[in-house]
């Protein structure tokens, strides 16, 4: 086999080890950047253990990182969330990078350094990058909304009105696939606050065209929940002071219902555990 076919040989097999794992992503983009991650490292590895004498390892290596390209370039420049989840390309790079310094390099303490290196930025570095990347700017936004009203199905309640000392907004709306798969998780939240006079946790529904809150309660009710759910419009004063235009948000709001917390629902379990809550 010629060295042309051996490049090529390694790339098939790379892209067949890239597409097998990408459908994952859907279910559980933490599972697939970590499988995607274990299996270039190994392939690096393999490839560049084989044809160490045979082929030029930068060759190597970028028969393994080609793959990656179009995936990369799509996830910093397109427009919407798509730089929230880039650690799902970034990863996959370190590790093959990572194959190439331990095959040349097999120190006990620098595998030990990326090994630890790699199984942190799969867990914790990618929810920390998410959030920022997704929440980051809108975390900074001082914003109060005391005098904000939502509507209870009844009547239009001002914010400021709700006994508790703690007010957790789930901001969700009906296009948003993510925030109605959610929904049995921040009704176990509400659970948790329900006996509680300190914490109430709510859904808050955005309408858009047609909708009404009667919307929010048949969703909600089909995925088995019974936590308070209210509404707002899209013209809403709590979306515009808290810079929200996509979903899903979780917002905290404090006795003065100044917001304390704006970002996901992960994050917002680790606020309230700060809070001692």
């Amino acid at each position: 086999m010629t060295k042309k076919k051996k490049y090529i040989l390694l790339f098939f097999l790379a892209l067949v080890a890239y597409a097998a794992i990408l459908p994952v992503r859907g279910y559980d983009l933490k599972i697939a950047t970590g499988l995607h991650c274990i299996a270039f490292f190994a392939l690096t590895l393999w490839a560049l253990w084989k044809y160490d004498s045979q082929l030029n390892p930068w060759g190597i290596i970028l028969s393994m990182v080609l793959p990656w390209f179009p995936d990369l370039v799509f996830r910093i420049y397109t427009p919407g969330t798509t730089l929230s989840s880039l650690p799902a390309t970034a990863l996959p790079l370190q590790a093959i990078l990572a194959a190439a310094i331990i095959n040349y390099n097999r120190k006990l303490w620098l595998i030990v350094l990326l090994g630890a290196a790699m199984v942190y930025g799969v867990t914790e570095g990618q929810h920390q990058w998410y959030e920022w990347a997704s929440y980051g700017i809108n975390q900074a936004r001082p914003s109060c909304l005391a005098t904000a009203e939502v509507f209870n199905g009844e009547q239009s309640v001002s914010l400021s009105d709700i006994n508790e000392d703690y007010l957790v907004l789930d901001v969700w709306s009906s296009t948003c696939g993510a925030c109605i798969n959610a929904l049995p998780e921040v009704q176990a939240l509400h659970d948790r606050y329900k006996d509680s006079n300190r914490v109430q946790v709510a859904s808050l529904f955005v309408c858009y065209k047609d909708e009404t809150i009667k919307t929010a309660l048949e969703i909600v009710n089909k995925r088995g929940c019974d936590m308070p759910v209210f509404a707002v419009d899209k013209s809403s004063v709590i979306l515009s002071e808290c810079g929200i235009s996509t979903y899903p948000h979780v917002l905290i709001l404090d006795k003065q219902r100044n917001v304390i917390f704006n970002g996901s629902l992960e994050f917002a379990k680790r606020k309230l555990k700060s809070l001692d809550l």
